[in-house]
């Protein structure tokens, strides 16, 4: 690997080079199945050939069968796990596979197993071995497995098992050995070819080495070629495991921390084999190197005549062998070697050739189309061209010899050699160098204006010309004085006068030995298939031009590759500058003024690397991204600049040629002349590759503020963005010239301007000068920056800017959006929304230097913004974000979690579900396995939000089996919320916690406990949340909206499982730590995460972490209960202790706490529906005495003679209603428990009997004496009277529903009215006491302790309770009460018996109350029945479940006489008890 290089390398960059190829081998094969299945076939047949190859009746040993078995059923696993996507199988099928594998790797390698060598059969489980280490995402021990592979067995590692990663990894190194190789045989077919001394040096022997003469072989010569193929392919296996194990060295005290000595690089030593075994007399032409085919551009060299003429000289039409040889074009050359262009230290004097004989140096122009390995093809390509060459059948060759025909392109002839340019022979006399220094002050160049062929070209590039008119010309046309009046000829003149000076007495080197270009002695000489010969160094940059003819014969160039080098003439001018070291040394290449020129480069470019401003915060990462991305571009285009033999030819004559321009500009006298300038100075810019020189120029003060006025002044728009492209690129490669820009705020004004006004490529510039948030923020440049994004791409291709201006625009977006406040961010994110700018950024998401910055912003948008987050998930592709996600580091691994965190919470679960799903399937590799290796790794404070979305994909699937991931992510939480001493963790993972539950709005804000506080009975914060979130979809869209709650349930669920489950309910005993929190916000929050477990639990099967809930967590709900001031938490607390009461140990323990917490509960039962199953529940224990549940309190009484008996009264949402004896209708409030006189209506004559409210509770109805029935509406704080309804009958019970009011009056039966014309009598014989209606049923409690039941909708009667006869007792029911499917009755005692309760269903009777009192009024509460009878003051209160009489009250103490009777009785559900009595006074009673 070393090998290929010019300079050592560090044992990390070996290590990292290691592990980049060989995990690229190994994921090749991983990806292609096909090839792996191919690949175990011909592994099987080389088994099977191995296994045959033994004696048949040799009985195979089960031990050797086993050991086979578990090779094969090692690979099989390791294909299922390859196959499956369930990571527990997979993980299961890896372990196995190794086991199996382990068997085979840990063969002894000198032994057999079933007639198979065991070092094949290790190195083949090795191959193995690293495919599974790969899958586990090891590498490290993936690529010990491959060297381990080759170090086993180098043979068949190299032909069977990875041949393309040997050519790659090893064969590099085995130059010196390709290259005896390719001697040593090349010398033993010319001893076979007859007449070889006939042939040229350059012929392909392989030509003439054919089957025939194969056969034709002499069995020493045959013996000779199969112990020469023999000694190569052991030499090959040797030095193969002798790198492997330099390798697995550099792996290991990689990763050792105790070794500190550095293995160290081996050498690849050729086999010592004595030359008379293998050849006999070699021609002296031969040492010059290894042959070179006769494509290469040589002509053959002709045996001389008798009359001392060469064949050449001869006629066409003559024949000889020679001409006829010529008929075969050589396959077999020296490309067969790796390059090497070290010089031949046996090479031999060159005394058979006329050195002065320039003929011969024609012969001397080889042109090869093979390329070397440091060319344009790597060597994966170069070793898989091996092999083309056919061997005989006879004769087996380890690796195949590299041989691509070359294209018959004859050699150019002299007159074509003399049709060369004169600019070109102008350069093979250097001249000295002068300084000349402008105005502005030059830098040192040389003195001799010599062209290059580049310029004698008019080479044009038109996709980076500007103004076609102006850039056209050469650099002779340009209107400097200097050169207005200098000709080619002139030129040359001057060059060879001043050569001639310097050289007097010194002979010229021979003009084949010098390049035409470069006009020094051939360090490197490659000849094109055009015949002509360059220096590599010179011809590269010509081609990297874009030209593709030859320089001098203008020939098109089929292939632009470059040749291998001419190692004759390399060997030719080596031993001319050994005779000639003096001239040799000035027509040499010495690089002084290179590295001169390259020290004042490196300086100028350590300046860039400092920052022109101050930048705070991480947002400097991107603009140095950016940058750094710049610097790496103009490095590469200027990396030829410092050492360019084209450059360094003409800098001179660049620099002279744009004093004219610059002076112009400088100047600013005229601007169209100006205008003119910039676009010639730019051209000149461009063609200079950007040399330093050129660029110390124009960096100069006065012409970088002449570019400025440019700026300023004009208003031609190529004119502007060519002078933003020339200021880039000098502040790109000298930091300075940004410096001194930004020293005046003005300059940045102008470029803001430029770019509001629709010149994009300003905002390169603006970028390069690293402006601070004040400079950006103080113009609106949102809208253009995200206009700059929308435009397409070609808008920007004619220029070749060092960073592209979108690229620039979104560093500055960056800039804007993260470096503000948290106001200024929140306008600077609507500004983009509105503009369009996040399906803009999404667009760009491939670029790898800005998708950082894109995902800061679209993070940062969704956060502040949940309304954008839509158009986001339509427009991305998650492949991006993975990918930055497998390759970044930890900050951007936390950053691509927390937007795909972001990105997951969608208030529809569908929709999230299928992104869940795209970031699960989309990558190359497992984001499930990424992500629990980041939370590995990750930090506390990022371990939930990791955790959270690794939960989240793993549930995408029924939580069937136990899965890694899972156990790993929530382990994670449950460690967060353990972090006592760290809140914002404790915080983040419950916020995490809740965020799965899945019941998310619009904007992304969890809704759980809203959902929780209305599934306990309290919607008034989810209505209100549902209001302002606009969750509420119309009918079109409520079955969707259905699907979405189905999905949400199944979701809920799963999440519900896993974590109540994980370790027998541990999140229990975790939350009830959580619960004693000293904030007050992290324990609201548990207390809502407690609520929706035990809520979840209850509806999950029984596996017993109910129980363990209920351990952990009674108390702490309990004291929740007791001690906390917050209704809605009361509530929570509520709703999770419901989930107890089904267990009957649960229900017993709550009960030791029923007293301390009924008041509570009392008081929430208004607004919650859970509380009454709480307290029915506990009224139902048998431990529980419900007498000491309740207690009274005497409030007052309110005195109300004046207006006669209390005859009636009713409660009606904080107020109280009375009617009297006189007519008159009182409305009292409430509040407080002390009744206040509200309004006091007079509109009946007579007694006021009964009051009632409609279902709606917004209609009042009153019945009186006075033979009316009144209609009263409701108002916010009075009552008004809207209908008055004649009966001509006295009223003395009335109840209303929406159709009918039914009435007790004089006589037997009962009235019905339907508000218009005549009631209606239903007469059925008895005395009618009380009446009560449920929809179209009427109950009257009538005389002789019966209950009868008329249809109003079929007009129908029937007894629904016959009771029981006495005789000389008049029983009579005088009070009714419904409360859901329960009738209760109350009237005269009867046996201890006051009363029943009835099922309306089938009429059974249910309960009694056992008292001896009779009953004349009766009302019930929740959970209280409160009956009353009309002497004795008394009232009782019983429970209404089992009729349980709990207490009593005696209003004796408060009544006026023995005479005083209770007339009516009302409650407000058990809060309050208010008593109306014969002397006009209402009781008010306080129930606790």
């Amino acid at each position: 690997m070393a090998g290929e290089y010019r300079f050592s390398m560090d044992q990390k960059d070996i290590v990292r080079i290691l592990v980049a190829t060989i995990d690229d081998f190994i994921r090749g094969r991983l990806i292609n199945k096909e090839q792996r299945n191919l690949h175990k076939e011909q592994c099987a047949e080389r088994l099977a050939a191995e296994g045959g190859s033994n004696d048949k009746d040799t009985e195979v040993r089960y031990s050797d069968q086993a050991v086979l078995a578990n090779l094969d059923w090692g690979i099989e696993a390791l294909e299922e796990a390859l196959n499956t996507s369930n990571m527990e199988t997979k993980l299961a099928r890896l372990d196995h596979a190794e086991k199996m594998l382990q068997v085979c790797a840990l063969l002894n390698s000198n032994e057999k197993t079933a007639g198979v060598p065991n070092f094949y059969l290790a190195a083949w489980a090795h191959l193995n071995l690293s495919y599974l280490w790969k899958l586990r995402g090891n590498a490290h021990n993936s690529v010990l497995h491959i060297l381990e592979m080759f170090i086993v067995d180098p043979f068949f590692s190299r032909n069977d098992f990875a041949p393309e990663l040997w050519k790659e990894l090893f064969l590099p190194h085995m130059s010196s050995i390709v290259g005896w190789y390719s001697e040593e045989r090349h010398r033993l077919v010319i001893e076979v070819i007859p007449d070889s001394s006939d042939l040229s040096f350059t012929a392909d022997l392989d030509q003439f080495f054919n089957e025939s003469l194969i056969f034709s072989l002499r069995p020493d010569h045959a013996e000779k070629l199969q112990k020469l193929e023999q000694l190569y392919g052991a030499s090959l296996d040797e030095n193969t495991r002798l790198f492997a194990k330099y390798f697995k060295d550099c792996m290991n005290s990689d990763s050792s921390s105790t070794k500190k000595v550095a293995p160290m690089l081996p050498i690849a030593e050729p086999p010592m084999t004595p030359l008379h075994e293998v050849s006999r007399s070699i021609p002296d032409y031969i040492k010059f190197g290894p042959i070179l085919p006769k494509s290469a551009g040589f002509s053959s060299i002709k045996p001389k005549s008798k009359d001392g003429t060469t064949e050449a000289s001869r006629p066409k039409g003559a024949s000889s062998p020679t001409n006829n040889t010529e008929k075969f074009v050589g396959r077999y050359c020296q490309s067969d070697l790796l390059e090497e262009n070290e010089d031949d230290p046996d090479q031999e004097p060159y005394d058979s050739y006329d050195l002065s004989d320039t003929a011969t140096y024609k012969l001397l122009s080889p042109s090869s189309t093979r390329t070397s390995e440091d060319e344009q093809i790597g060597p994966n390509e170069e070793v898989s061209k091996m092999g083309s060459r056919k061997h005989s059948p006879t004769i087996f060759s380890p690796i195949a010899s590299p041989s691509v025909p070359s294209p018959r392109v004859l050699s150019p002839t002299v007159n074509e050699r003399k049709s060369e340019s004169r600019t070109l022979r102008l350069l093979s006399s250097r001249g000295e160098q002068r300084v000349a220094t402008s105005a502005l002050g030059s830098p040192a160049t040389r003195s001799d204006y010599s062209f290059s062929s580049v310029e004698s070209d008019g080479e044009k590039d038109g996709h980076r010309r500007i103004c076609k008119p102006t850039h056209n010309t050469t650099y002779d046309n340009v209107s400097s004085q200097d050169f207005e009046n200098c000709s080619i000829d002139k030129l040359e003149e001057e060059s060879r006068s001043r050569s001639s000076e310097n050289v007097t007495h010194m002979v010229r080197p021979p003009k084949d030995f010098v390049c035409p270009i470069t006009g020094q002695i051939f360090s490197d000489p490659v000849t094109l298939e055009t015949g002509q010969t360059y220096e590599r160094r010179a011809i590269q940059e010509w081609l990297k031009r874009g030209n593709t003819t030859c320089p001098i014969t203008r020939q098109p160039l089929s292939s632009t590759v470059m040749p291998k080098t001419n190692y004759v003439l390399k060997r030719l001018t080596t031993s001319w500058q050994e005779q000639h070291p003096d001239l040799a040394q000035d027509y040499s290449w010495t690089g002084t003024s290179v590295s001169t020129v390259g020290s004042t480069f490196k300086r100028r470019s350590s300046l860039a690397t400092t920052p022109c401003q101050p930048f705070h915060g991480s947002l400097n990462r991107t603009y140095e991204s950016l940058n750094q991305k710049g610097k790496k571009l103009m490095q590469e285009a200027v990396s030829l600049s410092p050492t360019s033999v084209i450059s360094q030819a003409t800098v001179e004559k660049i620099i002279n040629s744009l004093k004219p321009f610059v002076s112009c500009l400088c100047n600013f006298e005229n601007l169209k002349q100006c205008e003119t300038a910039v676009i010639t100075i730019a051209g000149f810019w461009k063609d200079s590759k950007g040399d330093p020189a050129v660029h110390s120029y124009l960096s100069e003060l006065a012409v970088v503020n002449g570019f400025m006025e440019i700026l300023l002044n004009s208003r031609e728009r190529e004119v502007l963005r060519t002078s933003i492209y020339v200021l880039s690129e000098l502040i790109c490669a000298d930091g300075s010239v940004g410096e001194s820009l930004n020293s005046l705020d003005s300059d940045f004004d102008c470029l803001a301007s430029l770019l509001t006004s629709g010149l994009s490529e300003a905002s390169v510039l603006m970028c390069l000068l690293r402006p601070t948030f004040t400079q950006l923020s103080a113009h609106d440049l949102i809208p253009s920056l995200v206009q700059l994004l929308q435009k397409k791409n070609e808008d920007f291709d004619d220029l070749p800017f060092v960073i592209e201006p979108k690229d620039a625009a979104i560093a500055m977006l960056e800039q804007i959006l993260m470096g503000a406040d948290e106001d200024s961010q929140s306008r600077n994110v609507e500004s983009l929304i509105s503009a369009e700018g996040c399906p803009a950024l999404v667009k760009f998401l491939d670029g790898a230097e800005v998708r950082r910055p894109i995902l800061s912003m679209l993070l940062c948008c969704m956060r502040v913004n949940k309304g954008c987050k839509d158009s986001i998930v339509e427009k991305i592709e998650l492949a991006p974000v993975l990918e930055l996600l497998y390759t970044g580091n930890e900050d951007d691994r936390g950053l691509c979690v927390a937007f795909l965190s972001e990105l997951v919470q969608m208030n529809r679960r569908t929709q999230c579900n299928q992104i869940l799903q795209k970031i699960k399937n989309e990558g190359a590799f497992s984001t499930m396995h990424t992500l629990l290796t980041h939370l590995q790794k990750a930090t506390i404070e990022q371990q939930p939000s990791i955790a959270s979305l690794l939960l989240q994909l793993d549930l995408l699937v029924e939580p069937r089996k136990m899965s890694i991931y899972r156990e790993e992510s929530i382990d994670a939480l449950f460690e967060a919320f353990c972090r006592k001493d760290n809140y914002n963790v404790q915080t983040a993972a419950a916020d995490a916690l809740l965020h799965l539950s899945g019941r998310l709005t619009s904007s992304g804000k969890c809704y759980a406990k809203s959902w929780l506080l209305k599934l306990a009975g309290f919607d008034q914060p989810y209505n209100a949340l549902m209001k302002d979130e606009g969750l509420r979809k119309p009918d079109s869209e409520l079955s969707e909206r259905e699907e979405e709650e189905k999905a949400i349930s199944v979701w809920e669920k799963r999440v519900a499982l896993v974590i109540c489950n994980h370790e027998k309910g541990y999140i229990f005993k975790v939350m009830k730590e959580c619960l004693k929190s000293k904030s007050l916000e992290m324990a609201r929050f548990c207390l809502v995460i407690v609520s929706w477990l035990c809520h979840m639990a209850s509806m999950l099967p029984d596996t017993g972490v109910q129980e363990t809930a209920r351990r952990f967590l009674l108390d702490e709900l309990v004291n929740v209960l007791q001690s906390s001031n917050s209704q809605e938490d009361k509530i929570l607390a509520c709703l999770a202790l419901k989930t107890f009461i089904s267990d009957p140990a649960a229900l017993e323990e709550l009960g030791l706490y029923a007293r301390s917490i009924n008041k509570t509960l009392r008081k929430l039962r208004r607004s919650s529906s859970v509380v009454n199953a709480i307290m029915k529940a506990l009224m139902n224990l048998p431990s529980v005495d419900t007498t000491e549940l309740w207690s009274y309190t005497e409030v007052g009484a309110i005195d109300s003679s004046s207006n006669g008996e209390v005859l009636s009264l009713l409660h009606l949402e904080g107020r109280v209603l009375s009617g009297h004896s006189d007519g008159t209708i009182k409305v009292w409030g409430a509040g407080n428990k002390v009744l206040r006189l509200i309004q006091e209506a007079r509109k009946h004559s007579k007694a006021v009997t009964c009051l009632c409210v409609s279902s709606s509770y917004d209609t009042v109805y009153s019945g009186s004496l006075d033979k009316t029935i009144r209609v009263w509406s409701i108002k916010s704080e009075e009552i008004q009277c809207v209908q008055v309804h004649e009966v001509k009958e006295p009223v003395y019970d009335l109840k209303v529903n929406g159709k009918f009011a039914c009435f007790i009056s004089q006589g037997t039966g009962v009235k019905v009215f339907n508000f218009s014309g005549v009631p209606k009598h239903v007469n059925f014989n008895k005395y009618v006491k009380c009446l009560a209606l449920s929809e179209d049923k009427l109950y009257c409690g009538c005389s002789g302790d019966s209950i009868m039941e008329v249809d109003l909708s079929k007009n129908t009667i029937s007894t629904f309770y016959a009771g029981v006869r006495k005789l000389l007792w008049k029983q009579n029911i005088y009070s009714l009460h419904l409360h859901g499917d329960l009738l209760s009755a109350a009237g005269s005692a009867v046996d201890g018996t006051a009363g029943k309760t009835f099922s309306l269903s089938n009429k059974t009777t249910v309960g009694s109350f056992s008292t001896g009192v009779d009953v004349h009024h009766m009302v019930a509460s929740t959970d209280f029945l409160f009956t009353a009878s009309r002497l004795g003051m008394l009232i009782e209160i019983w429970t209404k479940e089992k009729h349980t009489k709990i207490g009593s009250v005696k209003l004796g103490s408060s009544a006026s006489g023995s005479h005083t009777k209770i007339t009516s009785l009302t409650t407000d559900d058990g809060g309050l008890l208010l008593v109306g009595t014969s002397d006009g006074k209402i009781q008010v009673w306080a129930l606790d």
